[in-house]
């Protein structure tokens, strides 16, 4: 059977324990609460420069704020990276003690323990090789694609991606530049992750086929027969339809009863508006072309017509009654200038502390929460560069973050 076979008897395998898990949850255990985050990253920043041989240059910047140390102060953090293809990694930061290398995850270790009100800024760098596709969506065009690091239990209030636009031909999604440097800027809630692009010609640097990204290449040994497709479709519906989908709309229906609904938890949403003010040329910058409105780009040339973009306050903007739903709405008198609304639902915190009855208490004051799984959640045939995150804690049993096996064959990288 084809490896792609495989790949889906093995996810239909983990469709059916999760069945179990889900009536095992039923039967025997009671509702629990989700923890509030002990984390929050304050700012996120990375600056990428393309070496000549195509590898990126990429200086990390983190400031990590601890909320609440009940269950054990920041000791280490362990962070995904894009893939294990990276050299020269060096601590740039004296709060960096040192830096444990496991190929697509670092653990970088702190000076110090960190507690609750404190936030702790640590830096590095390193070289990042593979991490580029040749004639991805064009041919004679080389295309790199990035995802940083993301955490599924706390939020980034802001993400900032500098990437140096020399030779630079074209980018998603758009972005301001500044100095010489394409910059993209987000936030992410708990669990969200961003995905930028940048494109040059096939000879603006160094590519060479055998260091693309992984999954960018075909195999076509690796395509199912059109015999397998079918099983595999069908084997999928009817484990989805008949075991799965019953017992999920029950377990959605237990997680609305349990955010207040029914229990009485005090857990509930709250509305988040983000009102982006962006001002666009009248012409294009580069070929002339008049502004088409509703188009972020030159029709023609597919320069960024966006001349500066700013989120804003609702304090800041006149009449801010009209910009309360999702959509792009012109602003003031001139034909330029437009607020973009952002609108969605986030669930507010809960003002009581029986949250933190789930969370597992630490012996000797060492933490013993993660933030998510150390391992990247891509699958192994995705083509973008892609790295999960997590916090961690001395003593740390989650996901076994602290067994041997763990750490074994990790390299040490000492801060000098």
């Amino acid at each position: 059977m084809k490896p792609h076979a495989y790949n889906i008897i093995r996810q239909l395998a983990r469709y059916l324990l999760l069945l179990h898990m889900m009536l095992l949850g039923l039967g025997l255990l009671p509702v629990q609460t989700f923890a509030a985050p002990t984390d929050k990253i304050l700012d996120f920043s990375i600056t990428a420069d393309i070496n000549e041989d195509a590898s990126i240059h990429m200086l990390y910047h983190i400031d990590w704020e601890v909320l609440d140390d009940s269950i054990g102060k920041l000791e280490w953090i362990d962070l995904g990276v894009p893939n294990s293809h990276h050299e020269n990694l060096k601590p740039e930061s004296s709060t960096i003690d040192h830096i444990d290398d496991k190929g697509s995850s670092l653990a970088i270790y702190l000076d110090r323990s960190y507690k609750e009100g404190e936030t702790v800024s640590i830096d590095f760098s390193m070289d990042q090789d593979h991490m580029y596709q040749i004639d991805k969506w064009t041919q004679g065009e080389t295309v790199y694609t990035f995802t940083p690091a993301w955490f599924d239990g706390m939020e980034v209030e802001k993400l900032t991606i500098r990437w140096n636009a020399d030779n630079a031909i074209s980018w998603q999604p758009d972005c301001l530049q500044d100095q010489g440097y394409l910059i993209f800027d987000t936030s992410l809630s708990s669990g969200d992750k961003y995905t930028m692009s940048v494109t040059y010609p096939n000879d603006a640097f160094g590519f060479a086929a055998e260091r693309q990204a992984a999954g960018s290449t075909d195999n076509a040994d690796d395509d199912l027969t059109p015999f397998e497709m079918v099983v595999a479709v069908i084997a999928l519906v009817l484990a989805f339809a008949i075991t799965i989908l019953p017992f999920y709309v029950v377990f959605k229906l237990i997680r609305w009863l349990a955010s207040g609904a029914g229990f009485g938890s005090g857990q509930s949403t709250k509305k988040k508006i983000t009102r982006t003010k962006i001002e666009y040329y009248a012409n294009c910058p580069n070929c002339g072309a008049a502004l088409e409105e509703g188009k972020d780009s030159c029709p023609y040339c597919g320069r960024s017509m966006i001349k500066s973009k700013q989120v804003v306050e609702e304090s800041q903007l006149e009449e801010p009654e009209k910009y309360t739903q999702k959509g792009t709405y012109r602003y003031g008198n001139s034909p330029n200038t437009f607020i973009r609304v952002n609108v969605i639902n986030v669930p507010s915190r809960s003002s009581g502390r029986s949250s933190r009855s789930s969370r597992s208490s630490g012996s000797g004051g060492s933490r013993s929460s993660c933030a998510c799984a150390s391992s990247c959640a891509c699958a192994s045939s995705c083509a973008c560069a892609c790295a999960c995150a997590s916090s961690g804690r001395a003593g740390c049993t989650v996901k076994d973050f602290f067994k041997k096996s763990y750490h074994e064959g990790r390299i040490r990288v000492r801060c000098e």
